[in-house]
């Protein structure tokens, strides 16, 4: 009698595997480098590179090479978003990154002087 009982939980167990195997898999921000195509809060557009590395404390190092010009920023990642900070042409800064399903970054950029946007894609 008592197998009878735990036919659900045996029949749960022996499901849950394949489950597991039928979702997609989340993407999950990764260091490394990325190529960037951006767009500044005038309409202009942009491309260079985004080298992603982890730092101190569970912190991430962040920098941007765009022309001659390189940004350097601190970030975290909390639920699958990268938050960095960062000063250019001595105005503080701060961009918000979503992982997509393949990898890449999408996300929106601010120095207080309007929103620009950021894709970047893994190398």
């Amino acid at each position: 009698m008592r197998l009878f009982r735990f036919r659900p939980v045996l029949l749960a167990a022996a499901l849950t595997p394949a489950l597991i195997a039928a979702l997609p898999a989340a993407a999950q921000i990764r260091e490394g480098l990325y190529e960037v195509e951006g767009t500044n809060p005038d309409g202009s557009t942009y491309e260079g590179r985004f080298l992603l590395q982890a730092g101190p404390a569970a912190s991430w190092v962040a920098r941007w090479q765009v022309g001659d010009e390189q940004v350097i920023g601190l970030g975290l990642i909390q639920g699958g978003v990268l938050a960095v900070s960062f000063v250019i042409d001595g105005r503080p800064g701060i961009a918000v990154f979503d992982v997509e399903p393949d990898g890449r970054l999408r996300g929106s950029w601010t120095t207080g002087g309007g929103m620009g946007t950021e894709k970047l894609t893994p190398r």
